[in-house]
């Protein structure tokens, strides 16, 4: 391996070699760094049970659109698919935050 000069100038060699370290370690940490970050859910979002909805792991069985849930103040809204050219699905809870009662579920899914 190369050693690389370190010159103390900005934009010099030790920058390059500071940005290839810290992207080698942002995948094998990315993860540890979410949950610092976000934290880890509690005991009742862990136990919760999930109504699963193709790819959508949803709190309930879908009771409206996927439209009147992103109109909703706090709604969470993700997408999923099972794989290239397969399966694409929108996803919605009217609250984020686990799976706690009074929160409506939403999914909407297409081929392409």
């Amino acid at each position: 391996m190369r050693r690389i000069k370190r010159t103390g100038v900005a934009g010099g060699d030790a920058s390059r070699l500071g940005r290839r370290r810290f992207m080698a370690g942002v995948g094998a940490g990315g993860l540890a760094t979410a949950a610092v970050v976000f934290g880890r859910p509690g005991a009742a979002q862990a136990g919760a049970l999930l109504y699963p909805y193709n790819c959508c792991s949803l709190c309930f069985a879908p009771s409206i659109t996927v439209a009147a849930c992103k109109g909703y103040s706090g709604h969470y809204l993700w997408y999923c698919d099972n794989g290239p050219s397969r399966l694409h699905c929108q996803c919605c809870e009217t609250k984020s935050g686990g799976c706690p009662s009074g929160v409506k579920s939403a999914a909407s899914c297409q081929y392409g």
